[in-house]
């Protein structure tokens, strides 16, 4: 906000003192000053905007005893609260709803995106994925599978190190390291995340939640 509001001095400061200098005429300099009341009203609505995007309580890493899996957390847990908020917006009538026949259905993504949750987090726990036999049909069960999903991913990353952050993993049959794949994690969440949007507003729904 800081930088919002600088910008927005040194704006209105150099469009006075340049329009002015090229405008002597008291009729042009009236026009001036409009053209200069707009800068500021753009100015504040930028500002504005920015502020409302990031809400106060989005958590900081710089103190926490593992920054770097901290960071990570944050934006995992920030699109994770996302995309519990789209299942929960979007009516049990709607779940079935998919744009063209030829990609997922609502319902579909949100149990693909707890199948992969499973997956990347007992990779990173070093065990095998939890075999969850419930049904994800309903709405309700589907939020349910995807809750328990995220909570399993909640005890992977806080039990994690800094330290362990280049230990060995696999990708799929491709050699990486830890950090890859709890950030491909965060990294799909986004990307689903993204799906969600977009299905809620075709169905005039208002997507919410995350700090950001």
């Amino acid at each position: 906000m800081q930088y919002f509001q600088k910008n927005c001095f040194c704006t209105i400061r150099n469009s006075i003192e340049t329009l002015t200098r090229l405008s002597p005429s008291q009729s042009t300099r009236f026009r001036t000053w409009r053209i200069v009341l707009a800068v500021v009203a753009l100015n504040l609505t930028l500002a504005s905007l920015a502020n409302a995007q990031i809400a106060p309580d989005m958590p900081n890493p710089i103190k926490a005893p593992n920054p770097l899996t901290k960071t990570i957390s944050i934006f995992r847990s920030n699109m994770q609260d996302k995309i519990m908020n789209a299942a929960n917006t979007m009516p049990d009538s709607k779940y079935s709803y998919r744009p063209t026949k030829d990609v997922r259905s609502f319902a579909e993504i949100l149990v693909h995106v707890g199948d992969i949750s499973y997956y990347l987090c007992a990779n990173a726990k070093n065990e095998a994925r939890p075999v969850i036999t419930a049904e994800k049909n309903s709405k309700t069960e589907i939020i349910a599978y995807l809750k328990g999903a995220f909570e399993y991913c909640d005890g992977a990353y806080s039990g994690f190190t800094d330290a362990h952050l280049n230990d060995p993993a696999d990708f799929w049959g491709h050699n990486t390291n830890k950090m890859f794949i709890l950030t491909q994690l965060a990294n799909h969440d986004a990307l689903h995340y993204g799906n969600l949007v977009t299905y809620l507003r075709i169905n005039d729904l208002e997507p919410s939640g995350g700090w950001f």
